[in-house]
């Protein structure tokens, strides 16, 4: 019996639930369609003593392809457990939870919140790939986590680290800063000074290194994207509220009905951070990891309005298992293998038997990095991030990209093949009057479960092996 109660403790309930994820991710770990790919590329260009924002160009903050960098020093070439970097910035930061509401409510709502965050279906799926949000979300709670032990300079440390990762963590963090100014006003200028401490020095040196160019790409780049070039908003919005009803209902019922004892610091955190969904036009799911955290901790918060009723926890326990159950069975049985690159191998040996290793490779950014990777190909120009909207905000013109492309041995783009053969579905960072013009398909890749595109096609637009040999 004693031993069934110590197995039964929330801290060992929740590692155990942090076993769990890690072991439903792992069994889910492959390559798969993502610009995580680019930002592995920068981290190898990094390593070559390339500088981001002066030698290619980089739309975020440098800390995540520093980080990759320093990975693969310690990995080598094994660029599959780079993708292990969002698992455990995700797993850090259910620690933070569990600490934050530990010390606030005790283990047991800890424990509830932990659990609602770490099986949530956006961190399911979005884990999957090495967006940068996961990394920002680990920052930005620990500010969270700090703030709730009255450690001000730290909570700024990790709020300084979070912008270094992506610059929209300012919303979050504007959020904390209003808190200590309104309810820690002694201890503002010590979370400023922390969040300037890492964040002001390094875009300071970037600046300088690169002529001006750091503040253009991750900050004026990123305005020219308000004119709506993603995905329909409410389409968006309307996906997170489905997948994560629970969290959705539990947040609006907390804010409804617990009048008593509200959670400023989170309240505040979470309503900075809805003002880049209203006035960012370019949202994607994935942005709403950024407040996913606090959403499980205001549900958790509602679950125990409750706790004085008859079989509380045995119903609590009994709704956790449910939750997780249904999350984890519907994201491995309708995403886990989504966008899977079930032929990287045989891609990869292509390029490598039908190139040499001076040629150099270009293509769609969810793939094309990957493989230069893979196969010890570079890309041509450094082109990792060939998003199409750096071609549609101008950043990147046609004309710019054929010159920096010119003399490419092979373009890997997606597209759709049609019935009858034709191709269709370029995005626009793909040079289609340079294909017409010096390329050949050579080989067609069909993809069976995408978002998007029904197929991988290599163009081959220099001279074949054989002929160069002649």
């Amino acid at each position: 019996m004693k031993n069934l109660k110590s197995l039964l403790k929330p801290k060992v309930l929740f590692l155990s639930s942090v076993v769990l994820f890690l072991i439903i991710k792992l069994s889910q770990l492959s390559y798969k369609f993502s610009d995580g790919f680019t930002y592995m590329y920068m981290g190898n260009l990094v390593l070559e003593g390339l500088v981001p924002y002066k030698d290619f160009f980089l739309a975020n903050p440098p800390l995540q392809i520093y980080l990759m960098a320093l990975v693969q020093t310690l990995i080598g070439e094994n660029f599959l457990l780079l993708k292990l970097i969002p698992l455990f910035a995700t797993i850090g930061s259910s620690f933070f939870i569990y600490g934050f509401m530990k010390r606030k409510f005790g283990d047991f709502q800890a424990l509830t919140a932990s659990i609602l965050f770490l099986f949530s279906f956006l961190i399911l799926l979005t884990t999957d790939y090495s967006t940068g949000i996961h990394l920002t979300l680990f920052f930005t709670l620990g500010a969270i986590y700090f703030t709730g032990e009255e450690r001000a300079f730290f909570s700024g440390v990790f709020g300084s680290l979070a912008l270094l990762t992506r610059i929209y963590a300012i919303f979050p963090l504007t959020g904390i800063g209003i808190y200590y100014l309104i309810y820690r006003r002694e201890k503002f200028l010590s979370f400023s000074a922390g969040t300037l401490s890492i964040f002001f020095p390094v875009s300071l040196v970037f600046q300088i290194m690169s002529h001006g160019a750091y503040l253009d790409q991750i900050f004026f780049f990123r305005l020219n994207l308000v004119s709506g070039i993603g995905l329909s908003k409410l389409k968006i919005i309307t996906f997170f509220i489905l997948r994560d009803l629970t969290l959705v209902l539990g947040t609006l019922l907390y804010l409804m009905f617990c009048k008593k004892r509200r959670e400023m610091l989170i309240i505040l955190a979470t309503g900075l951070s809805l003002i880049l969904y209203t006035i960012y036009s370019d949202i994607y799911y994935l942005y709403f990891g950024l407040i996913i955290g606090f959403l499980a901790i205001f549900t958790t918060r509602f679950f125990f309005l409750f706790k004085e009723l008859c079989h509380f926890k045995k119903i609590l326990a009994i709704f956790l298992i449910l939750l997780v159950l249904i999350n984890s069975y519907f994201y491995i049985e309708n995403y886990g293998s989504n966008s899977e690159i079930v032929f990287t191998e045989d891609l990869v040996q292509f390029v490598k038997e039908n190139s040499y290793e001076n040629q150099t490779i270009y293509g769609s950014f969810e793939i094309a990095p990957l493989i230069s990777l893979l196969s010890n190909r570079r890309l041509a120009g450094n082109l990792a991030d060939t998003n199409p909207k750096n071609v549609m905000t101008s950043t990147l013109t046609i004309k710019d990209l054929e010159e920096k492309i010119s003399g490419v041995k092979f373009i890997i783009v997606k597209a759709n093949v049609l019935p009858g053969g034709g191709i269709t579905g370029f995005d626009a960072s793909t040079p289609s009057e340079y294909i017409n013009a010096h390329c050949i398909v050579s080989k067609v890749y069909s993809v069976e479960k995408d978002y998007s595109n029904n197929a991988v096609i290599i163009f081959d637009c220099g001279e074949t092996k054989t002929s160069t040999q002649t």
